[in-house]
């Protein structure tokens, strides 16, 4: 007797993000992309990925100003 076994394809999601920074000197930043992230993906993990991306720009401490996420779909 034979078994098979199925195998699925992880579930994703696009995600657009928009998130303005204020550097300890003062300068703004804005930016904003895609991204797709797999299922079970939280907020925060997004929230904390996107953050890493400014930090790793302009270093810490930063002020963020605005941040807003939704699905990349009308």
């Amino acid at each position: 007797m034979t078994t098979q076994t199925e195998t699925t394809a992880p579930t994703t999601t696009d995600w657009h993000w928009v998130m303005t920074v204020q550097t300890s000197d003062g300068r703004f930043n804005t930016r904003s992309a895609t991204v797709n992230v797999p299922s079970g993906f939280t907020r925060d993990k997004l929230w904390a990925f996107v953050l890493d991306q400014f930090n790793a720009d302009y270093g810490s401490p930063l002020t963020v100003l605005f941040f807003d996420l939704q699905p990349n779909q009308l």
